[in-house]
């Protein structure tokens, strides 16, 4: 972690807001029924299990996607699965 210069803050793609899944509620402990698509997925792809990653990805593939490799604090296993699951979407 770089801790002098300046900090590039990453700007949102996704500001919609969406149901939480009753599973994911457990990450999103500052809201209610709904949070922001980002907020959700970047914090499953970060504290979920494997479980809950897949089922994020089965509801937003190509958004958990370009989220997983947007941020560079997800693990590298979340990043790997998303990309297994996008392959063989595409086959």
């Amino acid at each position: 972690m770089r801790i002098t210069g300046k900090v590039e803050r990453l700007k949102w793609d996704y500001f919609e807001r969406v149901d939480i899944p009753e599973k994911l509620r457990i990450y999103m402990w500052d809201c209610e029924n709904d949070a922001y698509l980002e907020m959700l997925l970047l914090r499953t792809l970060t504290y979920g299990s494997l479980e809950d990653i897949k089922l994020i990805f089965e509801l937003y593939p190509e958004q958990t996607y370009k989220i997983a490799f947007k941020y560079p604090e997800i693990p590298r296993g979340a990043k790997y699965w998303v990309r297994v699951w996008k392959e063989q979407m595409n086959m």
